[in-house]
């Protein structure tokens, strides 16, 4: 069949328009480019950052022109439009004071302005003047939140709720409006795997190419997973696209790439599978637990590797198909490969259920002079009696793989310190400059919880013990910063998840929000805590047998050391 030459064309230009052009390194860095440059503008132009344009009508357009052009010079004009929409600025010079400690302005750099090759000398000098002339006195698009200082709010951006598969421009602003979110406001920008300008580039080629729902999210997925933060996400969750929304009719613990039956759900399909409690299942469907681990692995966000294995839990078993094969071994060594119906559940709502975070032991003693107590059971009308009748031990074991409550935080310290203490330093935002944040002590604006302990001649003097993994994330680290104040302090475990300090989410497309740590967390001589989380002094990790056992490996571990000191 002859095809028409005109035909032809309009058959390319469709294919063009559909995204293959911006899968060129020059494609690629132009997109990255625009989105620079109208990040800068919204955050620091007067005109823009006082939301006195239609800034995303403006990017919109823009994409629009540039991704159909095929002028070498399609950028600059797109960037001087936005200059000259953007019109002067006439904001005063702010300079940023390096005598001040490194941490205040480490997430700075505009250094990408020069290195540039796409940009006109005329365009690095007005952008680089926008730099040093920010606009003064609060931002449109970036408000300081008065539920929870020194985080971002941002409830004057667009949510284009009805767009819950957009269109390559609106995908292409809704990753613009993340990236520049995260440069300009992400306290812990600088801990990232990957250098920010390369996460934009290596994120642009799926933006622009997804072709459903499916591919999308993922795009999604992976771009709130790229801040390696465990306090990033997208909500609601978009995880069906990846792996599925149906799960196994049981809970159960990954460890070395396989994962353990620690509690039937269903009993009935549970028998009729021949899987038990202690049941380890290698496959799904075929496919190595191993294997499934890296299909899934840049999906989820997390700070490290344990916070990627937790992460894992809500997916590594999940199918599309109410129904899914699972082989593995029983404890008695026989073997199963069972078809398993499987179910729609709610996660969150499991959350500390599946993790084994609830336990009906608040305290009890494990031997007449060691204790044992659970953290999560901590309250402020019950910690007198818990940890008083306590003060006569020679150890207190205590369990932070669960989420305590905030309060008893702070008064935990009350026992083991003889008077008030420093525990830890914080970063927060610096409203005055997009990307500057303020470094002090920790919650130096609150005078009553500034410092930890109090007066007290006759402190606790045994030795307190830690257990920590992959659970301890956020508050519990918090808990554990506070608690190693006390000189006595050993901390039994494995890696915590490395994300602590609060939750601050942005608006994103289709209705969503995209999370991230909106404060950093460091020890008292500003050490890092996030990423790396709490130190750890006796390495315990968990194997296969320990979970088929029902065995507590790190518990046990610490009872030998308060006994033995070994």
């Amino acid at each position: 069949m002859n095809v028409p030459t005109n035909l032809l064309i309009l058959l390319f230009a469709a294919f063009t328009l559909n995204g293959a052009s911006a899968q060129s390194k020059g494609q690629i860095s132009e997109l990255a480019d625009l989105c620079k440059v109208w990040g800068t503008l919204k955050y620091f132009h007067p005109e823009i950052a006082s939301g006195n344009r239609d800034w995303d009508s403006v990017l919109v357009a823009s994409l629009d022109r540039l991704l159909v052009s095929n002028k070498e010079d399609a950028l600059r004009r797109e960037v001087d439009r936005m200059l000259q929409i953007a019109g002067e600025n006439d904001a005063p010079l702010f300079t940023i004071d390096k005598s001040a400690h490194p941490y205040t302005y480490r997430n700075v750099d505009h250094s990408w302005v020069d290195k540039s090759r796409n940009l006109t000398e005329s365009q690095k000098k007005a952008l680089t003047y926008n730099y040093a002339h920010p606009k003064q006195g609060g931002n449109y698009y970036a408000l300081n939140n008065p539920d929870d200082d020194g985080n971002i709010i941002t409830p004057n951006e667009k949510p284009y709720s009805e767009m819950k598969m957009p269109d390559r421009n609106y995908r292409l602003l809704g990753l613009f409006r993340f990236w520049n979110v995260i440069n300009y406001y992400y306290p812990y920008k600088y801990a990232a795997e990957e250098k920010w300008n390369n996460v934009l580039t290596n994120l642009i080629p799926d933006f622009v190419t997804a072709t459903d729902t499916s591919s999308y999210h993922k795009a999604v997925l992976k771009m709130a997973a790229s801040i390696d933060d465990g306090h990033g996400g997208v909500y609601p969750f978009l995880y069906e696209s990846v792996a599925g929304k149906y799960s196994p009719p049981f809970f159960f613990q990954l460890v070395d790439n396989k994962a353990v039956v620690t509690k039937i759900l269903n009993q009935e399909i549970a028998q009729q599978a021949n899987v038990q409690q202690g049941s380890v299942i290698e496959k799904i469907d075929g496919t190595s637990l191993a294997t499934r681990i890296k299909q899934l692995w840049d999906y989820i966000p997390a700070s490290n590797t344990g916070g990627k294995y937790k992460g894992l839990h809500r997916l590594i078993l999940n199918s599309k198909s109410p129904s899914s094969v699972y082989s593995g071994y029983n404890p008695d060594g026989s073997t199963f490969h069972s078809k398993i119906a499987l179910s729609e559940r709610n996660f969150l709502k499991e959350y500390l259920a599946f993790f084994a975070m609830n336990s009906p032991i608040t305290a009890r003693k494990i031997t007449r002079d060691i204790a044992y107590v659970n953290a999560a059971n901590i309250t402020s009308e019950n910690i007198d009696s818990i940890m008083l009748p306590l003060m006569d031990t020679e150890a207190i074991i205590l369990d932070l793989r669960n989420y305590p409550s905030l309060m008893p935080s702070y008064k935990m310290a009350d026992y083991f310190l003889k008077e008030p203490t420093p525990y830890g330093k914080e970063t927060m935002i610096n409203f005055n400059y997009p990307g500057l944040l303020y470094y002090r002590d920790l919650n130096s604006q609150h005078p009553s919880i500034r410092t930890v302990g109090k007066e007290n001649p006759d402190p606790y003097s045994g030795k307190l013990i830690l257990l920590v993994d992959h659970r301890t994330q956020s508050l519990p680290e918090f808990d554990c910063l506070i608690l190693k104040t006390y000189e006595n302090t050993t901390v039994i475990g494995t890696q915590t998840a490395g994300a602590d300090g609060n939750v601050t989410r942005m608006t994103f497309l289709g209705g969503h929000t995209v999370s991230f740590s909106g404060m950093g967390i460091y020890g008292p001589d500003g050490s890092e805590t996030q990423r790396v989380g709490i130190p750890i002094d006796i390495q315990v990790d968990y194997e296969v047998n320990d979970v088929v056992n029902q065995e507590d490996p790190i518990l046990k571990r610490a009872i030998r050391f308060a006994e033995t000191g070994e």
